[in-house]
């Protein structure tokens, strides 16, 4: 049942658009489709989780800083990677738990889709976008009408920190789908 739910429900989930039952699904499918490398990875994020909770924060109050100062409203959210994702990268590049370097991601959620690239200006000014890593979702969205700008950015201490900036619409539209 969960490596069906993984092929067929998750990836429709999110082709409909409804990221927070997609990622609740994989992280669920996973702790029984390989309980082994769940309990393996849950034990290796948790050891990490006070000063990854701690360098989120201080990230959010860079951002915070950044964006007062240019008067853009933000609300700003940070979280680690979920442990199916981090999985995913683990198999498909052939790589450790310690190899994950983008396990933190932001979200900057703005009110108008002018703020969103003004953002973007304001995060590449205060840390060096990595080449390659952007993805304008806004200008061409996903089949399933997903928007966002990504990035990914070499925060403080080296650290790779993926970032999405969309609108309150964007997000509601994301997080519970089109319908």
């Amino acid at each position: 049942i969960a490596q069906e739910s993984l092929e067929i429900y998750c990836p429709a989930a999110g082709r409909m658009g409804i990221n927070s039952l997609r990622i609740e699904l994989e992280d669920l499918c996973f702790r029984y489709y390989r309980p082994d490398m769940y309990y393996q990875l849950m034990q290796k994020v948790k050891k990490t989780e006070a000063e990854r909770s701690k360098y989120i924060e201080d990230v959010k109050q860079m951002i915070r800083r950044s964006l007062e100062k240019a008067t853009i409203k933000c609300e700003i959210q940070g979280r680690s990677k979920h442990l199916w994702s981090i999985y995913r990268k683990m198999q498909s590049r052939s790589i450790d738990y310690e190899q994950v370097y983008d396990i933190l991601a932001f979200r900057l959620v703005v009110g108008s889709v002018g703020e969103c690239y003004e953002v973007l200006g304001y995060i590449h000014s205060l840390w060096k976008p990595v080449p390659g890593r952007f993805k304008d979702f806004i200008a061409m969205p996903k089949a399933n009408n997903y928007q966002s700008l990504h990035t990914t950015v070499m925060g403080p201490g080296g650290e790779r920190i993926e970032i999405q900036i969309r609108t309150n619409e964007m997000h509601q539209i994301a997080e519970r789908g089109i319908a």
